[in-house]
Order: C-alpha cells, then sequence, then structure tokens
C-alpha cells in the first residue's frame, strides 16, 4: 500500500482519530468570546470547597453574533446563518468590513465574529487552528487570558470578544517568524492555496484520512469559507474564496478515491511482471492487504496479460527472445491521460481463464494503461538535483480496471519501475500518490518552528560531554 503523505508530524493537541470525546451537545460553548474563569486562590484547595451555582450565559453576553443554543453547534449538514439586524448589517458594511479597512483587520475581524458564531470544540478547533496558521494567522491564546473576570465584565461584549481573541493577523514585526507579517513579497492572499496545502499534508496527519475526521475537518474549512462568502468579507478576493470551496470538494472526492485504490493495489499484473524479471518482494505493498490469489502464476499472467491487449510490438518483443529487465530506477511521474480497457479488451479477459495446479483457475481483471509524465512532489525536504531517468519522455504503464478507477489525470505518483526494453515497463512498487490539488506550503516548516535563543553556556566537548546534564542539576 502506498503511503499516502507521512512528512508532517501531528501536532501536539491532536486527538487520535478513533478517539470520540464528549457529543458536541454536551459539550458547552467553546468560550472564546465568554471571559475566562476567575483564579483560584490555593487557601480554597484546602478544606471543603463550596459548591458554586452556575451562571448561565446568556446569548446576549456572548456578543451580537452569538449563536442561540438552541440553533445548534453551526456545523450541521443544513445549518445557515441566520438573517442580521439591520443596525448589525450596517455595522459590518460600514464598519467592519468596509472596503477601505485593510484586509488584514477585515479578515482577523471575520476569523474573531465566526468562532463566537459556531461552537468550535474538540478536533473541531484543532482544525480550524492548524488550518489558519497554514494561512499565516497566529491562534495561540491572547495575551489577555489572565483578565480578571470583573475587569472583562466592564467591557462591552465587542470589545470583551477582542480582549479574550486568540486569533492576530499581523501587519509589521510583530509577527515574529512564523506568520504573516504584511511583507508582499514573501506573502500573498491565496484562500484556494491554503485550503488546498492544508487538505494535502495536515489532513492526512490529523485524520490519518478516516472518512468521519477527514469529513468533519473538510466541513470546518467549508464552513468558514462560507462563512467569508456570507458576510462579504473580502469581495475582491471573492473568486478565490469560491475556487477554494471547489478545492474542498476535490479533496473530499480524490481522498476517498484514494483510500478505496489502497485496496485495489497492486492487482495481479505488476506483482507477476516483478516475480518474473526481478523479484517480488510482498514488502513493497501492504502485505496485510496484498494476498497472492489461488493458482497464481507469474508467467501464465503476465504472458495471459499481454496476450490478451493485442498489442502486436508488445508481444513480438516479448516472445522472439529471452527477456530481461534492461533498467530499474526510482521516479515521480505525474497521469496525463486514463485509458480504461475497451469493451473488447473486457470481453476477452471475461473468456480468459488460467488452470493451475491443483484444478485452481483464476480469472483476470481487463487491463488498461495510464500515460503519465515526469513530475516531482515537494515536501519540504531539499533534494538532491539529478536528471530525471524519462528526461521529458512519457511513458505508459499497465493497471488493472479496479485501480484505474481510482485514478484521474493530475495525480502524482512515486514510483519504482522495471523496464524490458521497447517501451515495455511495469511497477515494481509504489511509495506515494498525491491527488491532483497537492500543494506543500512552506509554512509547513514553521509548525515546530522554536525561535533560536541565545545562551552563554558552554557546549558539552569531548573533554567534559555530559556538561549540560550537569548544568541542568545545578540549576
Amino acid at each position: 500500500m502506498p503511503e499516502v503523505d507521512e512528512s508532517v508530524a501531528p501536532t501536539k493537541h491532536l486527538l487520535p482519530a478513533g478517539v470520540e470525546g464528549e457529543s458536541e451537545d454536551d459539550a458547552g460553548d467553546d468560550g472564546q468570546d465568554d471571559a475566562p474563569d476567575a483564579p483560584v486562590n490555593p487557601a480554597q484547595l484546602s478544606g471543603a470547597r463550596k459548591k458554586r451555582k452556575k451562571s448561565k450565559k446568556t446569548t446576549a453576553s456572548r456578543g451580537p453574533t452569538a449563536l442561540p443554543k438552541n440553533r445548534g453547534n453551526g456545523f450541521e449538514e443544513y445549518f445557515a446563518d441566520p438573517p442580521m439586524m439591520p443596525a448589525e448589517a450596517m455595522q459590518e458594511k460600514q464598519e467592519i468590513y468596509a472596503a477601505d479597512i485593510p484586509f488584514e483587520r477585515r479578515i482577523e475581524s471575520c476569523i474573531q465574529r465566526f468562532r463566537s458564531r459556531r461552537r468550535i470544540q474538540h478536533r473541531r478547533a484543532t482544525y480550524l487552528n492548524d488550518y489558519l496558521f497554514l494561512g499565516g494567522v497566529d491562534t495561540n491564546p491572547g495575551a489577555y487570558t489572565g483578565l480578571d473576570q470583573k475587569d472583562l465584565k466592564q467591557l462591552t461584549p465587542a470589545q470583551r470578544r477582542e480582549a479574550t481573541a486568540r486569533d492576530v493577523v499581523y501587519e509589521g514585526s510583530g509577527a515574529g517568524d512564523r506568520f504573516y507579517d504584511g511583507d508582499k513579497t514573501k506573502w500573498t492572499v491565496d484562500f484556494a492555496g491554503v485550503a488546498a496545502g492544508f487538505f494535502s499534508t495536515r489532513l492526512v496527519a490529523l485524520t490519518g484520512l478516516h472518512p468521519k475526521p477527514m469529513e468533519e475537518a473538510i466541513s470546518v474549512v467549508e464552513n468558514f469559507l462560507r462563512y467569508v462568502l456570507h458576510h462579504d468579507v473580502c469581495p475582491e478576493h471573492e473568486d478565490n474564496v469560491k475556487e477554494a470551496l471547489n478545492v474542498c470538494q476535490m479533496a473530499r472526492e480524490e481522498w476517498t478515491a484514494l483510500n478505496t485504490l489502497q485496496t485495489a493495489l497492486p492487482g495481479v499484473f505488476n506483482p507477476a511482471a516483478t516475480e518474473l524479471f526481478i523479484q517480488f518482494d510482498p514488502h513493497s505493498w501492504d502485505s496485510s492487504r496484498f494476498r497472492v490469489p489461488e493458482g497464481f502464476d507469474a508467467k501464465s499472467v503476465f504472458y495471459s496479460s499481454i496476450a490478451m491487449l493485442e498489442d502486436g510490438k508488445m508481444f513480438e518483443h516479448l516472445a522472439s527472445k529471452a527477456v530481461e529487465l534492461v533498467s530499474q530506477y526510482e521516479c515521480v511521474l505525474e497521469i496525463t491521460k486514463v485509458h480504461p480497457p475497451t469493451e473488447e479488451v473486457i470481453e476477452r479477459f471475461k473468456k480468459l481463464a488460467i488452470t493451475a495446479a491443483g484444478n485452481k483457475t483464476l480469472r483476470l481483471m481487463p487491463l488498461g494503461k495510464l500515460t503519465l509524465k515526469p513530475a516531482t512532489i515537494e515536501d519540504g525536504w531539499v533534494q538532491q538535483v539529478t536528471t530525471h531517468p524519462l528526461q521529458g519522455r512519457e511513458i505508459d504503464l499497465y493497471f488493472e480496471q479496479d485501480i484505474l478507477a481510482s485514478l484521474k489525470p493530475g495525480m502524482r505518483m512515486a514510483l519504482e519501475i522495471g523496464d524490458l526494453g521497447a517501451d515495455i515497463r511495469f511497477v515494481k512498487s509504489i511509495q506515494k500518490i498525491v491527488p491532483t490539488f497537492y500543494t506543500f506550503l512552506p509554512q509547513e516548516l514553521m509548525v515546530q518552528f522554536k525561535i533560536p535563543q541565545e545562551n552563554d553556556r558552554p557546549a558539552p566537548s569531548v573533554h567534559n560531554p555530559t556538561l549540560e546534564d550537569n548544568q541542568a542539576v545545578e540549576e
């Protein structure tokens, strides 16, 4: 089974995909716009604690745009934002999202108001935070989370939301090295690019591509983008936001197809060719899924499949002399065209039955082919510059019909290929397959980045290799 993409390690706040937290309805509000709990007095921890009556928070206390509790969490399938009061609509148009306000301020207000309009708990908070981080937004807890509850009560709901907000879009040096800093030469507004980057790498690390959490993560991004459109936050980027919504649908369809593909690979044709001309290694594929079918004979499977294709040039080359492996190499290729088996080929394969020892009968699935061209898959690692083994040439590779059904032009594959000459090639193994929208964002490299700090302590050396350990003990 090919690896999907494990170049990015999950963040420390990731919940395992199979672990279910408390239900959304029972978990309460996200609390992003509510005041934090009052500081705890250590003296209260000793002795009996008095049972305090839990204050009931009203919708009004959570801000003018807060979601009423009887309207769910805001991520239901048919959820729609309720209409705004005329005064609120006018405020958004003239004060919050006005065209003369810098985009950074508008999108920051949008993110903060979106959080107050949804109940974002558990995994959804993780998905939203990671998505915003890739867009250069600082989602770390704000500097004012330690404010006393009495001080916060004196603020208006809008001021309280701003004081306790955790989402910051910087416009200058305050961003440090990890976030958007207003430099238009290094950063650009690209909703579609950020969505593609999130679905290409972070989605895999956070969900393992399990159907339920994967759909949940996609719906969080989709919900936010629709909120941006609904409130006319940045009309100058409307087309780009709609393009990002298309990326959401592509992610939903293509990752599902690639999940299905894992149960179909590697078929029997390519393993048969590998066993004949190299040496088939079951560890090249997911051995838990791949099982050699009963009656499998590599020579019978390979030559029978070639005969059913009725490719005269290929069959003549294979039958005229002792065929040997010409070369073997690894490369990255992009699918340019998918050629499903024709009706004639399908009918011929239906009539084919291979009888092996023990009267075992093996029926083969019809073969089609892929046309591919040289490509690259960026993953953040520095790749050594080498000449591609195909040097810009397109090639054809044969796969079973059910495998071709899950592939489409634009997908890229990291393969190990065997070449038999006369343009006849087979696949020994597939290391990775990525969808058509695959994008690696430089911001990925900043996930675990920590700003270097000066340290005047001497480093360990051959003369004192345990120096750092001793310093830790002394401190």
